[in-house]
């Protein structure tokens, strides 16, 4: 579902490299959106990007979370909705798209990841 000939707005950073861009402390006053319809990428030269996503990394402890414009829609999950992934050797990773301006600073991921992560303990335990 994308958009033709609207620029859609999106966050764009990661946590890795920016504090601000944290799970539970972003910083939408200080951090700046993207106009997607600006970027392109090498192996996709004719496609503008369809959405905004937000990825939360959980890998051996360590949390990271990456925002930004994406191209390629998932039609699996429908737009502001979010999805967990899990792996061996302690890796969730859960995630978020949506299609209007900024809705990517999201909220809504915080319970999915709490959900996930205490199913991986009962999940452990039994």
């Amino acid at each position: 579902m994308g958009r033709s000939g609207d620029s859609l707005l999106c966050w764009q950073c990661n946590s890795a490299l920016d504090p601000r861009c944290g799970e539970y402390d972003f910083d939408r006053h200080t951090l700046e959106q993207v106009d997607c319809s600006q970027l392109r990428r090498e192996h996709l030269p004719n496609m503008e990007a369809a959405y905004c996503r937000k990825i939360v990394q959980h890998i051996e402890g360590k949390t990271r979370t990456v925002r930004g414009c994406g191209w390629i829609d998932d039609d699996k999950y429908p737009s502001g909705e979010c999805y967990t992934r899990t792996g061996t050797k302690d890796i969730m990773v859960t995630y978020c798209h949506c299609n209007t301006d900024g809705c990517n600073p999201g909220t809504k991921v915080v319970a999915s990841v709490w959900l996930a992560a205490a199913l991986m303990v009962l999940a452990k335990l039994f």
